[in-house]
């Protein structure tokens, strides 16, 4: 085993509770208490069998829980009796990293901090302050797995002029962008939203100002980001990493499946359900749907940073969420690739300096190799 290399993971997402009510209902699943939770694998980039995963299959391999629902960054003092909520999902994070340091952690030679979904933003947002605390000649890296969550235009589709009309007169914020793409025998209108779903409403960013309220978290967001954004902002990536000190590798699926369920297309916005199986399948879209998801790619690439040598890069066009947790997606005969490289190998070459990495995969539906699911 190799003593001095420690892997530490987030891999275990969960999401996000925004208020009360949702904390209070995670305390009855394994989202908020340990009761309900169970053993977990090691599997993908926590394996520890060399063919399957021959850059980290010897490391110190730690997996934390998440429990806390704002990406351990919440610290609130106060606790009511009536709900015994403890919003101190810092403090959590903290305790942890104290107990690993004095488990040899803090002689590490090298050290990666990863996860995936909520632990792949965490990942991103306790970065620096992960590496402060490492040896100052150690090798510090920081892996993000499905957690680059964007601060993007929604583009909403009406497959008919009459509904499009309805929602015009209806929803402030309204405007066209392309009108009257002629499909058979409907018109077709795309409603252009500046970072707000139909409702008119900017769903996600008021999500995380809410998640930031609630938990108290402003004061442990990177203050790189807090000195220049509002804290809100700084939950998503593409604010945070501007001014990372750390070396990043961003493993992402372009067409990401949770955030087109829940930033794209939204159920609320979604009243009709036009999206409804679209979302299930990324097979079952429609062109127009799929021209919509070609928007929304575009947007996702636009927030990736660039002119970073620092930064490695894995985008796929698939329609998944988690990639390096489960081997058929990590490394395996028909495990995701762009340019012939599998996940595994781009990590490991960017982790130990082998090669720049930063692979960006061509519109779907081009990768035969794509493993459709979502992992969370």
């Amino acid at each position: 085993m190799s003593f001095f290399s420690f892997l530490t993971d987030l891999s275990q997402g969960g999401g996000w509770c925004s208020n009360v009510e949702e904390c209070k209902e995670r305390t009855g699943n394994f989202r908020g208490s340990s009761k309900y939770m169970k053993q977990l694998s090691f599997s993908g980039i926590l394996g520890n069998q060399q063919n399957l995963n021959p850059d980290f299959y010897n490391w110190n391999k730690v997996k934390i829980r998440y429990c806390d629902g704002s990406s351990f960054t919440g610290d609130i003092e106060a606790v009511n009796p009536a709900t015994n909520l403890h919003f101190r999902g810092a403090r959590v994070w903290r305790a942890i990293m104290d107990e690993l340091l004095a488990k040899g952690m803090n002689k590490a030679q090298n050290a990666l901090l990863s996860g995936c979904s909520a632990g792949g933003l965490a990942s991103i947002l306790h970065c620096d302050s992960f590496h402060d605390l490492l040896p100052a000649g150690a090798r510090v890296k920081c892996f993000s797995d499905a957690g680059y969550f964007i601060d993007a235009y929604a583009h909403i589709l009406c497959f008919h002029v009459r509904i499009c009309s309805l929602y015009q007169r209806t929803t402030p914020g309204y405007r066209t962008l392309l009108i009257k793409k002629k499909k058979s025998e409907h018109d077709i209108l795309w409603q252009y939203y500046d970072r707000k779903d139909v409702s008119g409403k900017e769903t996600i960013k008021d999500f995380y100002n809410q998640v930031v309220t609630t938990h108290g978290s402003a004061k442990n967001l990177p203050s790189s980001c807090t000195s220049r954004f509002p804290p809100s902002l700084c939950f998503f990536p593409q604010y945070v990493v501007q001014n990372m000190r750390t070396p990043l590798f961003i493993l992402n699926a372009a067409y990401d499946a949770w955030q087109i369920k829940n930033i794209f297309a939204p159920s609320p916005s979604d009243p009709r359900k036009i999206w409804s199986e679209c979302k299930l399948d990324i097979k079952k879209c429609s062109s127009s749907q799929l021209q919509a998801l070609q928007g929304f790619r575009s947007e996702f690439l636009r927030a990736l940073p660039r002119n970073s040598p620092s930064v490695g890069m894995f985008i796929d066009s698939c329609y998944s969420h988690c990639q390096s947790g489960a081997q058929e997606t990590w490394l395996s005969s028909n495990s995701p690739a762009i340019d012939r490289m599998s996940i595994a190998k781009a990590v490991g070459d960017w982790f130990y300096g082998r090669s720049a990495v930063q692979k960006i995969d061509c519109p779907y539906p081009c990768n035969p190799t794509c493993h459709n699911r979502e992992i969370d």
